[in-house]
């Protein structure tokens, strides 16, 4: 059953992919309400899925890179609901930059088998993982977001330098819109980042005897809580806006590359997936 709603929804992701993609292309308001219809009909899909495949973790106390993979997958689909229908800022166009996360991250998790058991299945029964965990991802997922919204500030913002008002000036939302949506994303991404570091703490010491390992995975979400906090304080007490937001958005993503595929994949040892 859980197979064959991948395939379900992964094909309507790519058909929304499409649709996003002539809507980029011609602007039309028809192809935009098509695009995002099909994608909810693939975020439905997704969501039973994700209610089938929780039962069987907390039945069988299995986690695997796959399912953290495809979980991701699900939060960047809900951060761009979020955006398009509870935010005041409307990025339509997004969902042609932001869909190819969501495809990479299905495609990437099929490299990935479901026997490899994750080290922190045998405490499962402890409540505070699943919130650790499950904020922790939704933290990448604005994170992504946000990453995406500041590639788009500079590519709007180069052509605009450059008097060359070209393609992405065009399609792009206006400077402001992407400025705005990088901040929500940086403060919903620290929000739910620091609920992750907090849970994961406190479940550690009820596990282990430890609020702190020192682990490679804790050190990086460290720094990477810091830049956040750093990028937090600029904005609010300096007022960087715009260009330099839009550029530690993409050192943080150099920092949580490192921490979500290199130390979890490539490295042994407490909080990976390569012991």
């Amino acid at each position: 059953m859980g197979d064959l709603l991948f395939d379900l929804y992964f094909l309507v992701y790519f058909i929304s992919w499409i649709g996003f993609y002539f809507y980029f292309k011609t602007l039309k308001k028809e192809a935009l309400k098509y695009a995002q219809i099909v994608l909810g009909l693939g975020f439905f899909l997704h969501t039973v899925f994700w209610g089938i495949k929780a039962y069987e973790i907390a039945v069988l106390k299995i986690l695997t890179f796959k399912e953290v993979l495809n979980f991701l997958a699900w939060g960047l689909v809900l951060v761009y609901f979020g955006f398009s229908f509870l935010s005041q800022v409307k990025l339509y166009t997004v969902g042609f930059f932001i869909l190819p996360w969501v495809i990479g991250c299905l495609l990437l998790s099929l490299f990935f088998s479901s026997g490899k058991v994750s080290p922190f299945s045998p405490y499962f029964y402890n409540l505070w993982f699943p919130i650790h965990g499950f904020s922790g991802l939704i933290s990448h997922a604005f994170l992504l977001f946000g990453l995406t919204t500041s590639i788009m500030y500079i590519l709007q913002e180069r052509e605009i330098k450059k008097k060359s008002l070209g393609l992405f000036y065009k399609k792009l939302p206006p400077l402001e819109y992407l400025d705005r949506a990088s901040e929500i994303s940086l403060y919903l991404g620290f929000l739910f980042l620091s609920i992750s570091i907090i849970t994961g703490a406190v479940w550690s010491n009820f596990v282990f005897g430890d609020y702190w390992r020192w682990s490679s995975k804790e050190v990086f979400s460290l720094v990477l809580w810091l830049l956040y906090a750093v990028l937090i304080h600029q904005r609010v007490v300096i007022g960087w806006r715009g260009k330099r937001s839009a550029k530690m958005f993409i050192l943080g993503f150099g920092i949580w590359f490192l921490s979500f595929f290199v130390i979890n994949l490539f490295t042994k040892g407490f909080h990976t997936y390569g012991s």
